[in-house]
């Protein structure tokens, strides 16, 4: 199992919040936090040799590398407005979720397509997330503990107030789980969920998104297993996805038929069909 050292640097040590926000991080499963003062962390010669979790007033970031790692559901944010304007999404077409379904994301990251796909299932369905590195699942499931009591900007846009609503709803039914997802899944009964989810696109990350560059200091960059998808096609009822850069070699090494459409998209989704349950 991968466990992670992470050095925590509070901001303002004195501040009660701040550090309960910490003891939850130590709490977190696979996590060691090495406490630092700000001086020993600035200035150096050297770089830390751990990642630092900064926890501030403004909010809790990990720098890892040269960017920081924060939670933040941009992109979610956007692609439900556009879903409540009646627009399509690819994803939600890949994994064709229905109201009050059970989706489980094997590749959770920063989580952007569990909070798509929790805003679908609706109240009566559920979101479950694995993620392999603990510190990432830590940051994530802080972040949408947040979300989930309400705490949202306040933006004049109806549209947007409307879309941060339902991404706080969304956020409630989501669960976080740190593992490693063949374990995992292995662990789970028959037809457990609806649908199983892969998303390993970090691995071919261009360098051009400072948001998305510090995963690959912290995520798992291996290559699904087969192995892995077939334990999921077990656990799936219905079907099992899989997103991968376009033209993947991927998608026809681990049996997924690709969708067609987003001609002018950087990725696929491809998709294993369960037998008997409809495409």
């Amino acid at each position: 199992m991968n466990h992670a050292t992470v050095i925590v640097n509070i901001t303002h040590p004195r501040d009660a919040d701040l550090q309960k926000k910490s003891l939850w991080f130590s709490e977190q499963p696979g996590i060691t936090l090495l406490t630092s003062s700000p001086k020993s962390l600035a200035g150096g010669a050297e770089e830390p040799p751990y990642p630092i979790l900064h926890i501030t007033r403004k909010g809790i970031y990990l720098e890892a590398g040269d960017h920081p790692l924060h939670f933040h559901p941009s992109m979610a944010l956007l692609r439900v407005m556009q879903i409540l304007r009646g627009e399509g999404d690819r994803f939600l077409e890949a994994v064709d979720l229905r109201a009050g379904d059970v989706f489980l994301d094997a590749t959770l990251g920063l989580g952007t397509d569990a909070l798509v796909a929790a805003a679908q299932v609706g109240a009566q369905g559920k979101v479950m997330g694995i993620e392999h590195s603990p510190i990432l699942a830590a940051l994530v499931k802080d972040g949408l503990r947040t979300l989930a009591q309400g705490d949202c900007p306040r933006v004049q846009n109806p549209d947007k107030a409307k879309a941060w609503q339902v991404l706080a709803e969304a956020a409630q039914r989501i669960e976080v789980l740190w593992g490693d997802h063949l374990e995992l899944l292995s662990g789970y009964p028959t037809a457990f969920a609806d649908v199983v989810y892969f998303d390993p696109m970090f691995r071919h990350t261009r360098e051009k998104s400072a948001s998305i560059r510090p995963l690959h200091e912290v995520a798992n960059s291996g290559s699904l297993q087969g192995e892995t998808v077939a334990e999921a096609c077990r656990v799936a009822k219905r079907r099992v996805v899989l997103k991968e850069r376009k033209a993947s070699r991927e998608f026809s090494r681990l049996g997924f038929e690709i969708q067609e459409g987003g001609n002018y998209s950087h990725v696929d989704y491809g998709i294993i069909h369960k037998e008997g349950a409809g495409s």
